[in-house]
C-alpha cells in the first residue's frame, strides 16, 4: 500500500446553519469469519439476498460498493490528523445536500500510525452485512478454483471505515410500512400491550423524534388521516426487560415483539408475503399512508447501542437503522478476480 483512500462527506443541516464533515478511509480488509471476532456485525441477514449478490459477484469479479464498518477511537485521534498535505482530490460529487471528496494520501507516516492504530481494533459492521456474507463465500468459492493464498484478491474486501465516537456519524431508524387486509383491527389489538400518548393529524413537515420521550417504549403509528403516539404499558416493558435487558433498549424489538404476538406471525414470514416495506424517508411513508397502508415510526437509537448488541454476539432485528450519510455506490470498483495482491512490509513495522 503506497497510497490510501479517504472520504470526507460534507453534509448541510440547514435547519441548524452547520455543515457538518464525516471523515473515513477505505481500505482492503482480510477476510474473517464472524467467529473469530474481528468483524462483527449486529443485524440478521436473509440467505435469498446473499444468494442473489454472490450471483452477482462471481459474474462481474467485482465489488462495487464498500461495505461500511465502524471502529473505536475516543479521541478522534485519526481523523483529527487526516489534514495532510500529501492527498490528492480524486473525486467531488454534490448532490441535494451532500458533498462526498474522495482523495488520495500518499502520507506515508500517517498511514503507517493509521494501520498500527487499526490492527487489533474490531470492525463494527453498520451496513453491509449481505455484501460481508457474499464475500466470504465467494472467497470459498475461489479457493475451490485457486486453492488457498492469503495474497489473492479474494482474500479481502474493501471496507469503508470512521470512528463510532464521531458526533457527524448520524444513525437513523429505519420505518414499517404494512399491507394489511384489517389495519384497523391490528391498532385495536395494540392496545392490550400499550396506550396512546397522543394522537394527531398527519403533517409531512413533522419532525417524528419530537413526539418520543422514553425512545425505547415508543413507535409511532400512521393511518388514514391520523398520527398516534404509542407507549408500552411499564408491566409490558418490565417482563420484556427482564426477558432480554440489551434489546429492551431497541424501539423496533419492543415493536416487534408486540406484533408477532398480535399476528402470531414473524416480520420475515410477512416480508416473504410482500406485506411490509422498509422505509428512511418519512415523506414516502406518508405517501403510502395516504394510498392507504399502516405505517410505523421509531425514534433514533444511539450508535453505542450497535457496538453493545455486536460485543454481545447478538443480532438486531432486520433493517432497524441505516446510516447517514450513505457511501456512494460505484465511486471505488474492487476486483477479485484471483489476482495476487503486492504487499509493501514498510508499512507494517
Amino acid at each position: 500500500m503506497s497510497s490510501l483512500l479517504s472520504i470526507f462527506t460534507n453534509l448541510s443541516l440547514y435547519t441548524k446553519k452547520k455543515l457538518l464533515i464525516r471523515k473515513g478511509f477505505i481500505l482492503l480488509v482480510k477476510l474473517s469469519s464472524f467467529e473469530e471476532g474481528k468483524i462483527l456485525p449486529h443485524e440478521k441477514t436473509y440467505p435469498k439476498v446473499t444468494t442473489d449478490r454472490f450471483e452477482l459477484l462471481k459474474a462481474t469479479q467485482f465489488q462495487f460498493s464498500q461495505i461500511f464498518a465502524l471502529y473505536e477511537d475516543p479521541s478522534l485521534k485519526t481523523i483529527k490528523n487526516i489534514n495532510t498535505k500529501h492527498k490528492e482530490l480524486l473525486y467531488e460529487i454534490k448532490q441535494k445536500n451532500e458533498t462526498h471528496r474522495l482523495y488520495k494520501i500518499f502520507d506515508k507516516e500517517f498511514i503507517k500510525g493509521l494501520l498500527k492504530f487499526l490492527k487489533d481494533k474490531n470492525f463494527y459492521i453498520a451496513d453491509g452485512h449481505h455484501r460481508y456474507e457474499t464475500a466470504l463465500k465467494f472467497r470459498e468459492y475461489m479457493e475451490n478454483i485457486y486453492g488457498r493464498d492469503s495474497y489473492k484478491d479474494y482474500n479481502y474486501t474493501a471496507i469503508y471505515i470512521c470512528p463510532i465516537e464521531d458526533e457527524n456519524l448520524f444513525m437513523f431508524p429505519t420505518h414499517r410500512v404494512y399491507y394489511f387486509e384489517n389495519s384497523e383491527e391490528v391498532i385495536k389489538k395494540f392496545f392490550q400491550f400499550a396506550k396512546v400518548k397522543k394522537s394527531l393529524e398527519i403533517d409531512k413537515n413533522y419532525n417524528f423524534n419530537h413526539f418520543f420521550e422514553k425512545a425505547s417504549c415508543e413507535w409511532a403509528i400512521l393511518f388514514g388521516k391520523e398520527i398516534k403516539i404509542f407507549t408500552l404499558k411499564e408491566e409490558i416493558f418490565e417482563i420484556i426487560k427482564r426477558e432480554d435487558p440489551l434489546f429492551s433498549e431497541i424501539p423496533l424489538y419492543n415493536f416487534l415483539q408486540i406484533l408477532e404476538k398480535i399476528l402470531n406471525i414473524k416480520e420475515e414470514d410477512l416480508k416473504e408475503k410482500g406485506k411490509v416495506k422498509f422505509i428512511s424517508q418519512k415523506e414516502e411513508l406518508i405517501e403510502e399512508v395516504k394510498k392507504g397502508a399502516l405505517g410505523v415510526v421509531f425514534p433514533f437509537i444511539s450508535p453505542v447501542i450497535l457496538k453493545k448488541v455486536a460485543q454481545a454476539k447478538k443480532l438486531m432485528p432486520h433493517k432497524c437503522t441505516y446510516f447517514y450519510p450513505k457511501i456512494l455506490t460505484g465511486l471505488i470498483l474492487n476486483e477479485v478476480s484471483g489476482k495476487s495482491l503486492k504487499y509493501n512490509e514498510n508499512f507494517y513495522e
